[in-house]
């Protein structure tokens, strides 16, 4: 029987919690990775850390509020303690409402400029110090279409998501001499809680459904299929790809 994929690698999800995060960290166990899923619901990660162990590798949960450079690093730390190493980082966490740009607060700018981009500044720095002195690594940041193109109330978000794809590209070109890899995967819609959240608001939920009419597979993604590409990137089938922005958006983007 062959080994799998990333058997004997260590991964870190952050927002592993749930949705896509939580598809990306069973994909990975599925490859044979052990993998640590750092989020803040201490109940979500601890199902998610339960669940992984079940693929026959070790499963982690962290909890972490990924928004300060202190619970980044202590987190990251925590979690590369506790595998021993950490060779594979996926920046996941994420989030945003669909709102008008007029009607939004400066509270509400932070949180998801703190959540989107900050945190996968931090988390980034930290795990790129133990990868750059121990040959090598991956880092996987989950970006959205939004930020390659924009979209009407998430202004802010999309800004967010569009640093993330600039930091994939400029980590890219600087990590490479160290043996670190650094791709990003941009989903389209996905069905995630977050999309359910906003369906809620009539309101934003018109907004979604027009966006889904121009989407030419005319549905959202499911998670599972945004793990896929993760796990491509986290593989050696990527292995000479490195500062790629990959659209999983059932061709709503073609960029």
């Amino acid at each position: 029987m062959p080994s799998k994929p990333l058997g004997g690698r260590r991964a870190v999800v952050t927002g592993g919690g749930r949705g896509i995060g939580r598809a990306i960290a069973h994909r990975l166990a599925l490859l044979g990775a052990d993998v640590a899923v750092l989020a803040r619901t201490r109940a979500e990660i601890d199902r998610v850390a339960g669940e992984i162990g079940s693929h026959g590798v070790r499963g982690v949960a962290i909890p972490a509020d990924l928004r300060t450079y202190a619970a980044c690093r202590t987190g990251i730390d925590a979690a590369r303690g506790t595998l021993g190493g950490i060779e594979i980082l996926v920046n996941n966490a994420g989030w945003t409402l669909t709102t008008p740009f007029l009607e939004e607060t400066e509270e509400y700018w932070r949180r998801v400029i703190d959540t989107n981009l900050w945190g996968v500044i931090y988390c980034s720095r930290v795990a790129l110090e133990w990868m750059a002195e121990h040959g090598g690594g991956v880092i996987v940041n989950v970006a959205s279409d939004a930020g390659r193109v924009g979209t009407g109330g998430e202004a802010v978000y999309s800004a967010a998501k569009g640093g993330v794809i600039a930091l994939t590209r400029s980590l890219a070109r600087e990590a490479a001499s160290r043996g670190v890899r650094v791709n990003c995967v941009s989903p389209g819609p996905t069905e995630t809680e977050v999309l359910a959240e906003n369906r809620a608001d009539p309101a934003r939920a018109a907004r979604i459904e027009r966006m889904i009419r121009l989407i030419p597979m005319r549905r959202v993604a499911q998670p599972e299929e945004i793990a896929e590409a993760v796990a491509f990137f986290c593989s050696d089938a990527s292995r000479y790809v490195t500062g790629q922005v990959l659209s999983v958006s059932g061709g709503l983007t073609m960029v």
